[in-house]
């Protein structure tokens, strides 16, 4: 063997080009050209300044969304990995913002995110995925950057206020408050003035949304019920799904605690990032109401909203006694129920319910009955109780309601209607994976335009994806779940059709 004489004095060129050792199908790419390309549509105006340049806002942007896809939410281990990781340095072309820059830029430019999220869906559309043919629609709670304790009451806010004018408040009043009005009381970092203006903002929230107490982290956030039945300090989040791609559409928070009357706000947003009305529009049945109904019916747009029943016969839970409403079939031919015993209860009288609030419509109530028939009924025992001499159908809703009922009752859109599932799949990946409950962000505007960066990261993933034909198979999946198993030491019982 030749040994080889090593001259260490030797000096030698070489030329680095940052991205030359990353894959060219590799997602960072993918990013970079996407940005670049799209951001000319933003039209930030970058103005140069005295002293240090600014760091370019289209590399910031490519930072932030290849960060959100790696999954990193902390702005020092951005700025770490801008530093010193090769594809974070290609990415942002090889600046070298700090952690307060990178949240300052987070902060500042994020309505901007939306705008990127609708260049998604153009370019899903251009490139002929899909033609948004169907969208999903449905609603979750994000818990709010506010503990369910941290929050100040009506009394206390009108104590504070007539304290921070310079009225009298006797001393035992000023002891029996609790620990947040109390905080704000002795803060000594801001003045009365910025306590006064805290206090009226608190207020105006009070009478907005009718409730007794209010978040003092975060006042815009709401009390909302959790899927476990525990009331949570939380934001309603909204988003619409397309069928074919799975991109999401739009993104909408709202303090509403309830979706109810949400369908026309996301349904708009997401017209607007589409630029295009789709042909069908699904959510579940809470959405099934007039304010709904009448937004579908203007617009043109085919709506598939099931009745409650629907919803529980699908899903094989409807309740276990035989006489109860969920066993009355409809006949919409004679606008009458069949009850289990084949005795039709006819409409009998229609009212309005007044609603209080002006921007609700008013209920319309429905009864069916048929006294004759329960008289000698031989399961009158069964059906009704001792006190009562006949049954009585109650049914809210207009014929419009009707009509979707019918609708929804033919095999066609029974199958559309299947669809709507796939706006579960998007909300799985921002919370497992995007962690958007773990986010610090106070506010509604500024937790909606997070969500909006969640959003974009999912979405531009999921184009990357579909661009390369990239998918699962059922080895990668069992991979993974076998993976999951053995880190977790939990039990393997899974089978991958």
């Amino acid at each position: 063997m030749v040994r080889r004489n090593i001259n260490n004095k030797q000096a030698k060129l070489g030329i680095e080009v940052y991205g030359e050792n990353i894959p060219k199908d590799h997602i960072s790419r993918f990013i970079v050209d996407f940005v670049e390309e799209n951001y000319k549509i933003l039209n930030i105006e970058e103005k140069e300044k005295p002293g240090r340049n600014p760091f370019p806002i289209v590399s910031m942007l490519k930072l932030l969304i290849y960060s959100k896809i790696e999954h990193v939410e902390s702005a020092k281990y951005i700025s770490d990995m801008a530093k010193y990781h090769e594809i974070y340095k290609f990415v942002s072309d090889d600046i070298k913002p700090s952690e307060r820059s990178i949240q300052r830029y987070r902060d500042k430019y994020g309505s901007y995110f939306e705008v990127l999220l609708k260049m998604t869906l153009k370019k899903a559309y251009d490139n002929g995925f899909t033609e948004f043919n169907h969208v999903a629609i449905d609603g979750t709670i994000k818990k709010a950057c506010n503990s369910n304790n941290n929050i100040i009451t009506e009394k206390e806010t009108l104590i504070l206020e007539k304290y921070f004018k310079g009225i009298q408040i006797d001393e035992e009043s000023l002891k029996k408050l609790n620990k947040p009005a109390k905080k704000i009381l002795e803060n000594k970092k801001i003045n009365t003035s910025k306590k006064l203006e805290l206090i009226y903002d608190i207020k105006t929230q009070l009478t907005l949304t009718g409730q007794k107490k209010i978040p003092v982290n975060d006042i815009e956030a709401r009390f909302m019920k959790g899927k476990k039945g525990n009331f949570l300090v939380a934001y309603n989040v909204q988003s619409a799904v397309d069928y074919d791609t799975k991109l999401i559409c739009a993104i909408n928070v709202t303090q509403n605690p309830t979706d109810h009357y949400e369908l026309p706000e996301i349904a708009d947003k997401a017209i607007k990032n589409m630029n295009k009305k789709p042909k069908h529009i699904s959510a579940d049945s809470i959405y099934l109401n007039q304010i709904s109904l009448s937004y579908l019916a203007n617009n043109n747009i085919d709506g598939l909203i099931p009745t409650r029943k629907q919803s529980k016969q699908r899903i094989a839970r409807l309740n276990s006694n035989p006489f109860h409403k969920d066993h009355f079939g409809y006949d919409f031919e004679k606008d009458a129920f069949l009850c289990p015993n084949n005795k039709y209860l006819y409409f009998y009288k229609e009212y309005v319910e007044h609603n209080g609030d002006s921007n609700k419509y008013d209920k319309i109530k429905r009864l069916y009955n048929n006294y004759s028939a329960c008289k000698n009924c031989e399961c009158r025992s069964k059906c009704i109780s001792g006190s009562q001499t006949h049954k009585t159908i109650t049914e809210y809703g207009s014929s419009m309601k009707k009509s979707m009922e019918e609708k929804m009752e033919t095999g066609e859109y029974q199958d559309e209607y299947a669809k709507r599932s796939s706006v579960e799949g998007p909300y799985g990946v921002l919370k497992t994976q995007f962690n958007i409950e773990k986010e610090v962000v106070v506010g509604m505007v500024k937790t909606e335009e997070r969500i909006n960066l969640d959003a974009l990261a999912y979405n531009i993933k999921r184009l990357y994806n579909i661009t390369h034909d990239k998918s699962n198979s059922n080895e990668d999946l069992t991979d993974f779940c076998e993976s999951t198993a053995i880190s977790h030491q939990l039990k393997l019982e899974v089978t991958i059709f």
